[in-house]
């Protein structure tokens, strides 16, 4: 009589489909790097587009003007959150002559991703 019962209960009630297992480590991890990827990608071009001008923007060579530093040393005595705080206050960054730009809160927080990427120490001062 139970495995009746069983039965004729389990036919009763609706039957809930099945539930995905919940992503894995490693696929939240490739998402997270697609997305820092893609925010790193955008940070390029928007760099390329508006600084090239003045700053050298890629991880060598120098800047066209003597007085803006390889964005490859931005971050040298700056934290990207200020950085990244100054842009989207619209703070004036730079040199007197350098534009304030405004990129809005996405392209900001690309333009600093970017930058990030491609850090590394300023070479030591010679005397």
């Amino acid at each position: 009589m139970s495995a009746g019962l069983l039965l004729s209960l389990a036919a009763c009630g609706p039957s809930d489909p099945p539930v995905a297992p919940p992503e894995t480590e490693s696929e939240t991890a490739a998402e997270l790097d697609t997305a820092l990827h893609d925010d790193i990608e955008n940070g390029r071009a928007i760099v390329v587009e508006n600084c090239t001008s003045c700053h050298a923007v890629g991880p060598d060579g120098e800047s066209p003007r003597t007085d803006a530093p390889p964005l490859r040393y931005a971050l040298s005595g700056l934290s990207a959150e200020a950085l990244s705080d100054n842009f989207r206050e619209g703070i004036h960054v730079g040199a007197v002559d350098m534009p304030d730009f405004d990129f809005g809160p996405r392209g900001t927080a690309s333009v600093v991703a970017y930058i990030q990427s491609i850090q590394e120490a300023p070479p030591a001062e010679t005397e």
